[in-house]
């Protein structure tokens, strides 16, 4: 073969490969081993602001500037590339960079090293902008939250009314409009809640559902909650249990836990014949770890569904579930809280045979993340 065509050969697979990275709708820039820029492509290029050629010998960590949410520098030793480099191992990571104009763009970061027999020659980094995904989940926030608001105010305002109502404000009612009023008053105690629900589902989306943690005593949380609801299980026949110490410490949002164990008391209930019973159990582990179990003996979860039920919006088919109603997302809420907190929140479950789920709070030395 001829040099010419040897040229015209290397040529035509470089230009084949410009075109394939060129083509990827993720940003690639690849370094050696000290961290130079060799490779560039068009959508690494377009998102940072920088020109073809530019960024080639370019030290990567001082050419494309890191920084943290906070708008602070990312050390050079913190850099995913310098991780991978140092380590032989793919990091992946959030983070900013700063655009050639100093604007700051969310991006999600892989670098996976190059190796030759275990030794680190380079690095290839992939990232993609995520600079529309966060204005996307802004504008879903904002949204929910407008409508939420919008929805709120006037059932805030019918509650008052029937509250008003309740109270005689207007006149004495014969037993039957109390009775009618009762239930006016339920739906729209529910309606606030699926209000309330549904703002809380944007924000943990959104990642800014915030706690509130202090020191506080998980069993008297388990206590009132249970005191609560028993007068409403007792309406369907059914007889709740607490098994608790006097008094178990720990570090919690009380309203955000309330709100997990209302759920799981409420569930536990809906999803269980007449007559049945339901269990709150709370102890304490030996690493100090709060554990929080609520039993029942109702229809059961199928082992195919176990897997989705904590996705929001998620309702299981069942016989109870058509009487049972709900949205979907009190376990997705129930879980994210339970996890903004360091915990976690599992089941156990057979059909026919009833579920307990197990929320676990860790102690009061690890605190919330």
């Amino acid at each position: 073969m001829e040099l010419a065509d040897v040229k015209s050969k290397l040529l035509e697979s470089q230009l084949s490969t410009e075109a394939m990275l060129d083509s990827l709708g993720e940003g690639l820039i690849a370094t050696n081993e000290r961290g130079e820029i060799t490779t560039v492509n068009h959508y690494a290029l377009h998102s940072l602001g920088f020109k073809p050629g530019e960024l080639i010998g370019a030290w990567f960590p001082k050419a494309i500037v890191a920084v943290d949410q906070h708008m602070r520098p990312l050390d050079q030793v913190a850099r995913p590339v310098f991780r991978a480099l140092t380590t032989g191992r793919t990091v992946s990571e959030h983070l900013y960079y700063l655009r050639k104009d100093g604007r700051a763009m969310p991006v999600f970061v892989t670098v996976s090293p190059i190796l030759i027999d275990n030794q680190p020659v380079g690095a290839i980094e992939v990232f993609r902008d995520l600079t529309h995904e966060q204005q996307l989940d802004v504008a879903k926030e904002e949204f929910v939250s407008l409508a939420s608001h919008q929805l709120r105010t006037p059932a805030t305002g019918v509650m008052m009314i029937l509250s008003m109502l309740a109270a005689g404000d207007f006149g004495q009612l014969t037993e039957q409009q109390q009775k009618y009023l009762q239930k006016a008053i339920d739906n729209n105690n529910r309606q606030l809640q699926i209000i309330e629900d549904l703002l809380n589902a944007a924000r943990m989306d959104a990642g800014r559902l915030q706690l509130n943690a202090e020191p506080g005593d998980l069993a008297a949380v388990a206590r009132e909650a249970v005191n609560d609801h028993t007068p409403l299980l007792a309406s369907q026949k059914q007889h709740l249990y607490l098994e608790a110490p006097h008094e178990l410490a720990a570090i919690i949002d009380t309203p955000k836990i309330r709100m997990v164990i209302d759920n799981l008391i409420s569930n536990a209930s809906k999803y269980s014949q007449t007559g049945s019973n339901v269990h709150v159990k709370l102890a304490q582990r030996a690493d100090g770890a709060s554990v929080l179990e609520v039993s029942d003996e109702g229809v059961g979860i199928n082992a195919a569904d176990l897997t989705r039920l904590f996705t929001k919006f998620t309702r299981i088919d069942n016989e109870l579930s058509t009487s049972a109603g709900g949205t979907g997302i009190g376990l997705f809420l129930a879980r994210g809280i339970a996890e903004l907190h360091g915990g976690t929140l599992t089941v156990r479950s057979e059909p026919g045979r009833g579920s307990t789920f197990i929320l676990i709070l860790p102690s009061q030395s690890q605190g919330v993340s």
